[in-house]
């Protein structure tokens, strides 16, 4: 009513103030008890995120340090022939190569006396830059594209179809030795951008086929009617009803990255100066049979930090999907 004034409601103390939290407890153990493996796949998620966060501090050694120790048979007067016939005396001191696993080495050392648990670690937090980086990249522009092509249709939407036609037309791992190769020593940026390149295409698909369903609705018809630009409509009113795709996309991506950076690794075309989990397959594949420890143990990094991007993913997917929300 004119002339009563407006009071602003007091803040909320006590038990209301707690409210939010209070009723955020209960659908957590919902969502825990009716999505055990989504709940496993986030928690898993979690420490490897953890993990590669705090990698400068829980890797204990440096993942490029040879660990040597004192050479009992070192003979400084040795000659030539006493080399020859060993050549440990001609060496003060030896690589403590595959070393077992111990209090000193947890996983071991490898062939060249570096840390296997350091490198771990050190590996988890490139697992996570690739796959969060290519799984961003490819996302935003399939997202940009899937928008323009979806909405516009007509011979927009057909030369951009014919492109991404061509490009998942070549199959992934020789566009990936394609593109790599032109580079003598790649890097990581560029690892990151060619693998966000190759999910481009299937990112556009997935996001034009949301953008044709949304584009068709009314409330888009009434948008234009009224006299919005198409700019406007894309942004205001197609985009925020596409969020869900992209979000489902971005988490189940990023696994199928990793993965595909660890193949890439194990060929010998990953980041040339850093250290990766396909690196330590590879690097370890030819001791598998005395010395296990580098490639298992990389092979299981990789095994677990898929198997819980994927968990995670579909879990997202159930509950942004209304059709799927109560299953598993």
């Amino acid at each position: 009513m004119a002339g009563v004034e407006e009071t602003a409601a007091p803040p909320l103390t006590g038990a209301l103030a707690r409210r939010p939290l209070a009723a955020g407890l209960p659908r957590l153990a919902l969502f825990v008890r009716r999505k055990k493996l989504g709940a496993l796949g986030f928690a898993l998620v979690l420490f490897i995120l953890l993990v590669a966060l705090l990698s400068p501090w829980l890797k204990r050694y440096d993942e490029n340090l040879q660990f040597q120790r004192p050479n009992p048979d070192f003979n400084p007067t040795a000659s030539p022939l006493e080399i020859a016939r060993n050549p440990n005396v001609g060496a003060p001191f030896i690589l403590e190569r595959f070393q077992r696993p111990s209090w000193e080495h947890w996983l071991g050392t490898d062939q060249a006396g570096r840390d296997i648990y350091a490198r771990i670690v050190v590996g988890a937090r490139l697992a996570a830059i690739i796959g969060l980086g290519a799984s961003l990249i490819s996302v935003l522009s399939g997202t940009v594209t899937g928008l323009i092509s979806g909405y516009f249709g007509g011979r927009v939407d057909f030369c951009l179809q014919r492109i991404v036609d061509g490009i998942q037309a070549f199959p992934g791992i020789v566009l990936l030795l394609l593109l790599v190769s032109v580079v003598e020593r790649p890097n990581l940026p560029l690892t990151v951008a060619v693998l966000g390149f190759l999910g481009w295409a299937a990112s556009t698909r997935i996001m034009r086929s949301a953008v044709l369903s949304v584009a068709a609705s009314t409330y888009v018809e009434a948008a234009r009617a009224s006299g919005a630009t198409n700019v406007r409509v894309m942004l205001r009113h197609v985009l925020p009803n596409v969020v869900a795709p992209m979000i489902v996309i971005f988490s189940i991506s990023i696994g199928l990255y990793i993965l595909a950076e660890a193949g890439l690794s194990f060929l010998g075309l990953g980041p040339y100066d850093q250290v990766t989990w396909g690196k330590m397959v590879s690097a370890g594949r030819n001791f598998v049979d005395r010395y296990p420890e580098e490639s298992v143990c990389a092979g299981v990094a990789i095994t677990v930090t898929v198997l819980a991007f994927n968990l995670a993913g579909d879990a997202i997917r159930d509950l942004l999907d209304p059709r799927l929300r109560g299953t598993r």
